[in-house]
């Protein structure tokens, strides 16, 4: 092992921050804690012995920024004791208090025990605001009185702020007081589930808001504040994607957490950060060792091998200066290596880098395939190997990607269905979905029955202009999908709003702000299909279930994909069902990713203030009225091995566009099949998009298909880059 000095400089992974929780206890009841702190005093604490030698330690081998924080790091009696032994160890040092014990004589303590800096939060405009986050009235003003006291020492102090639903909306107000104060940085955080969070599910904001957040606190260019964001490290990757189309240069990293960051509790366990709550080793266990916990822990080992993680994570371009923030993949899913559930970025990559630092089977885009730079002729083009499952995680999928069961415990119900245990569905379920092959689970939503237009947009772009157009559009947030496609109306993307004139409203904004006049409309005049179920394994009977949770009678032959119907029942039509304010709350509750636990309706049965049995009967109702078209998994087709796919066109006669239009959504590869408006230059008006294991296999079926029904008019546009593809929001103007 090389000495203390030499491990320093040669060991790129040493931290350069620890954040120290020194003790648990405060005064105050904030409502998102990590630590759920209470005033008791905690039994355990670190001694002040225990403390300091800690110190020694640590300064053997690396010299991070030390930030004391709790709890209320100033409620304990010796941390100017602390303070000083890290500053004459040659520490910068920081503190985090509430500011409520914050005033001139304190001030003073703190800058002479080397502290040149504090961090006090603000998580409202307001004292009203802020103080019912906090728990405790008054705690604003103590707060501003405590900043005062620092800037009357000369103590430099920077304003953190946790980001959420309730102070969503004052984030600018928040980021112009800190000004005034005189802070020298703003620090937003982003709401992590753990400790108290976890009943913040009302808290939470979804991440598209994530992105919209993010992206306009990378465009907070100030001379007067510096901007730094914490626990949402896929804002690294938004703010070079800003930085280079404003021609900024921007460094910075991710998530830290177990690679530069560690985090210490009260009673000395090591965390990669204080929200993944997963043991990374006990000082005292190793007699003050921080060092052989940093160096030789299994969770920092894993995390520090970027390869390793899972989903859209781990086959990222971003997945070195971001890294997904570990703690919210592991309160979702259970595993702190799954993907960021809270970014919507879509990695360009198709596969994860393998141990040599190559990609396996990574391909450009065409015909299903992401493109980083060009697009490869057919001959060149290779697909990503789909992803092994085995025999059980096809049953499952073969039911859950129809529909899951609508019931308090739909897991037990699918268990039992399928022969299995509710602990090994769950499990198998809980990996599908952070190996990415499950997207999401809930509800698809009939946008017409809960009063929205939607439409399909085509647009003719110039291509030196198609990068900062598609991001143009990718801040629409009734832009789900945005693609580029091979035509000269050459970006494509879907849009949902409250109403046709809204569309249409959104549509000439986009004109004025980019000068392109030509971006057109063409809503959907029929559905003839929408919906695909895949393949799973061969020969086997695919298993369904109805939204009662009652699995109808099923034959034993198989059909390679489930021919469905348009999604909405004939009986009841597509006008608009009136919906009461708690229905609205309802629905905006079920757009979140169901939970993977027993009874995964409670929580939202729970912020309604409504019983599950209650929420269960309405999402019951809904699937058989048809505003709920499909509960169930929303599948990622290219992790099952259907990498190619293209939105064919086709130029039809009025008169035989029905008949043909039910003939192809026969076809069990097509997925989606309308009746859109032709354009003066677009001749076609029959619409379906289909999915294959190869381009070749998409193309020599539009090819059939086209023969056929004697249509010659026909093309076939494959995707060569995907700029945005998410769910939709309903109702998120609420908010």
């Amino acid at each position: 092992m090389s000495t203390a000095s030499s491990h320093h400089h040669e060991n790129p992974n040493t931290p350069h921050l620890i954040a120290w929780e020194v003790t648990r206890s405060c005064m105050l009841a904030c409502k998102h804690c990590r630590a759920a702190a209470r005033s008791t005093p905690y039994e355990g604490e670190l001694t002040t012995g225990e403390c300091l030698a800690l110190l020694d330690n640590i300064a053997s081998f690396a010299k991070p920024i030390i930030i004391l924080t709790g709890g209320e790091p100033m409620l304990r009696p010796d941390i100017y004791d602390i303070a000083s032994h890290a500053r004459d160890l040659g520490f910068s040092v920081a503190l985090a208090p509430c500011g409520m014990l914050v005033n001139d004589q304190t001030a003073t303590r703190i800058l002479q025990a080397g502290i040149r800096r504090i961090s006090i939060s603000i998580d409202g405009a307001t004292a009203a605001s802020h103080d019912s986050f906090r728990g405790v009235p008054g705690a604003f003003d103590a707060a501003i009185n405590g900043i005062a006291a620092a800037k009357r020492a000369g103590l430099d102090f920077q304003v953190n702020t946790t980001i959420c639903r309730h102070n969503l909306g004052e984030m600018s107000d928040i980021l112009d007081l800190a000004v005034t104060l005189g802070a020298s940085v703003f620090n937003p955080f982003l709401l992590v589930p753990t400790g108290r969070g976890k009943d913040l599910a009302d808290q939470e904001i979804s991440p598209q808001e994530y992105e919209r957040t993010l992206r306009w606190l990378a465009r907070q260019e100030r001379p007067d504040i510096r901007v730094r964001v914490t626990c949402a490290p896929h804002y690294q990757r938004i703010v070079r994607e800003v930085s280079a189309s404003s021609g900024r240069h921007q460094q910075g990293r991710g998530c830290m957490g177990g690679k530069s960051f560690a985090f210490i509790s009260h009673r000395g366990i090591v965390q990669i950060c204080g929200f993944l709550d997963v043991e990374c080793g006990d000082v005292r266990r190793e007699n003050l060792d921080f060092r052989k916990i940093w160096e030789t822990s299994d969770v920092f080992l894993r995390l520090r091998d970027v390869h390793s993680y899972r989903g859209r994570c781990g086959r990222c371009e971003y997945h070195r200066v971001c890294g997904g923030c570990r703690a919210r993949a592991h309160a979702l899913t259970g595993d702190y290596l799954a993907e960021e559930p809270f970014c919507v970025y879509q990695p360009r990559r198709k596969s994860a880098p393998d141990g040599h630092g190559r990609n396996r089977g990574q391909a450009p885009f065409f015909a299903g395939c992401l493109n980083d730079a060009r697009v490869l002729p057919l001959a060149e083009k290779r697909c990503l190997s789909p992803i092994s499952l085995d025999e059980a995680d096809e049953r499952i999928l073969s039911v859950v990607q129809t529909a899951l069961p609508v019931d308090e415990q739909p897991y037990d119900v699918l268990a039992q269905q399928l022969g299995m245990t509710e602990d090994d569905v769950m499990a198998r379920l809980a990996r599908l979905r952070s190996g990415g092959v499950v997207r999401r689970l809930g509800p698809v939503f009939e946008s017409r029955r809960l009063g929205y237009a939607s439409t399909l947009v085509a647009a003719r772009i110039p291509e030196h202009r198609l990068a900062d157009v598609a991001e143009e559009v990718n801040r629409i947030p009734g832009v789900t999908h945005n693609y580029r496609r091979e035509n000269h109306y050459n970006l494509w993307f879907t849009l949902t709003a409250p109403s046709d004139g809204e569309i249409e409203r959104i549509l000439e904004g986009l004109r004025q702000r980019t000068g392109i006049a030509e971006f057109f409309s063409l809503p959907a005049i029929t559905v003839y299909k929408i919906r695909v179920n895949f393949p799973m394994g061969s020969g086997r009977p695919c298993l369904s279930v109805g939204a009662d949770g009652v699995r109808p009678d099923e034959g034993t032959d198989r059909v390679p994909l489930r021919v469905a119907d348009d999604g909405v029942r004939p009986d009841k039509g597509t006008h608009r069902v009136p919906l009461r304010e708690a229905d609205r709350n309802l629905v905006r509750l079920l757009q979140r990713d169901l939970p993977i636990t027993r009874r995964p309706f409670d929580r939202v049965a729970g912020e309604l203030g409504r019983s599950p049995r209650e929420v269960v009967e309405q999402i019951r109702h809904w699937c058989t009225a048809g505003l709920i078209r499909r509960f169930g998994a929303v599948m990622n087709h290219r992790q099952l091995g259907f990498t190619a796919n293209a939105m064919c066109v086709f130029g039809v006669p009025p008169d035989r566009i029905d008949t043909i239009g039910h003939r192809l959504a026969e076809h069990p590869e097509v997925s989606h099949c309308y009746r859109r408006p032709p354009l003066p230059d677009w001749s076609y008006n029959l619409f379906a998009m289909i999915h294959g294991q190869s381009c070749e296999e998409v193309t020599a079926l539009a090819e059939r298909m086209a023969r056929e029904q004697h249509i010659a008019d026909y093309a076939v546009l494959f995707s060569t880059n995907e700029f945005k593809k998410t769910s939709m929001e309903y109702f998120a103007e609420k908010d």
